[in-house]
């Protein structure tokens, strides 16, 4: 059941990512306009905010809630997104675990390289919780400074490429924001403002997740078989979702959404209840993105192997 409703969250998630990106004269349209146009900005900051977010339990699960709980207050994400028009850079900051952990990488024409370097808390994580420190000597990123993982090769080279979203062209993506619009009512959006609001309940949220990866490329579509397959996916998800809320405020360039959730308990256990937030702030600053040399970038698994041992020092008595 817990993996089933992980599956149902990650469901979720993609259907509010679809919201955020879509959004014809009436609030509805000014909403799609807005959206649309905001996503087109050289540089997006955003802040997820999982603080009034909580697991409920009874019976003998109960015990195991203030641990998950204990996470969820210290967990936090936050990120920024640059482009140049034709390059992207994207900074991922996770906090968890008493730790902070960078992610960066380089669009480069739509192809990611995940930068190495930035890897050393996430290195130093694995070897404390899983005792391989007892194998290694220590952890020097100097082997690895400066490097790019190709993810792409990567993949294909373990032969799981596949055609993702990141590889759709705009009219593919604004083709199939039109389908997901199509199972949304104007009444579903509000004003204030400058501010548009849109509220969709978590029944009809699998509808327009449904409506937007019918639409993608059959290739594309692949990828979000497991969601798509669930049986009884719109109750599913209305057990779990109250609600997602997305403001948008073109004028003050930001956007709000809330998902909250029902608590609702199943064998013991209530997904979440209260609600998580999401905070985006856009500006069209000029920016320039450096992509990494071709002598940097890692593109075998081999080579990547080598250059994680050197770093993590492997004990040789």
């Amino acid at each position: 059941m817990k993996f089933k409703k992980l599956g149902i969250f990650s469901v979720v998630v993609a259907g509010a990512v679809v919201l955020t990106a879509c959004g014809a004269k009436d609030n509805k349209a000014t909403f799609i306009k807005d959206n649309e146009t905001l996503s087109k900005s050289s540089t997006q900051k955003f802040d997820m905010n999982l603080e009034k977010l909580k697991v409920t339990a009874s019976g003998e699960k109960k015990m195991y809630a203030p641990i998950i709980n204990g996470y969820l207050a210290d967990f936090k994400l936050s990120g920024e997104s640059v482009t140049d028009g034709k390059n992207s850079s994207v900074t991922l900051k996770f906090n968890m675990l008493g730790q902070s952990i960078p992610i960066d990488m380089i669009l480069k024409e739509k192809n990611p390289y995940l930068k190495l370097d930035t890897l050393e808390p996430v290195l130093n994580l694995y070897m404390q919780t899983t005792g391989a420190s007892a194998y290694y000597n220590g952890l020097d990123m100097t082997p690895i400074k400066g490097k790019y993982l190709d993810i792409n090769a990567i993949a294909k080279e373990s032969g799981q490429a596949s055609k993702d979203v990141t590889s759709l062209t705009q009219a593919q993506t604004k083709k199939a924001t039109e389908q997901a619009l199509d199972v949304l009512d104007k009444s579903d959006f509000s004003k204030d403002g400058s501010a548009i609001t849109l509220t969709v309940s978590g029944k009809n949220i699998a509808k327009v997740t449904k409506a937007y990866i019918n639409a993608l490329p059959k290739e594309t579509q692949a990828s979000f078989e497991d969601m798509t397959k669930q049986k009884d996916l719109d109750k599913e998800i209305a057990d779990v979702i109250k609600t997602i809320t997305i403001t948008t405020d073109s004028k003050k360039k930001t956007s709000h959404m809330t998902i909250a959730f029902t608590g609702k308990e199943t064998d013991g256990v209530g997904f979440f209840t209260g609600e998580a937030s999401l905070d985006m702030t856009y500006s069209d600053k000029k920016v320039t993105v450096k992509v990494p040399a071709n002598t940097d970038v890692i593109k075998s698994t081999d080579e990547l192997t080598k250059m994680m041992t050197a770093a993590m020092q492997l004990k040789t008595n």
